[in-house]
């Protein structure tokens, strides 16, 4: 199979808090110990100062690209 690269632009806040989404299911297949998650406080930050502009985002011309680097996380997490 032929395969292509496709360069997306993913809003920002969205995209951080898709990156927070995957760091957490990353801990929860790999059965991670409750304390490991505390390594996740920068991200939670991170996502969580931005997460009044998703819906703003979600409204733009960026939702298809958005959406498509959330499924992309969770299916190349699921599937590791």
């Amino acid at each position: 199979m032929e395969k292509v690269d496709v360069v997306l632009s993913v809003p920002k806040e969205g995209k951080e808090v898709v990156d927070l989404l995957d760091a957490v299911l990353e801990k929860v297949l790999a059965k991670a110990e409750m304390q490991t998650y505390l390594e996740l406080v920068d991200e939670f930050v991170k996502a969580a100062e931005g997460v009044q502009n998703i819906k703003e985002e979600i409204a733009s011309d960026g939702k298809d690209e958005l959406a498509a680097y959330l499924v992309h996380k969770v299916l190349s997490r699921l599937v590791s």
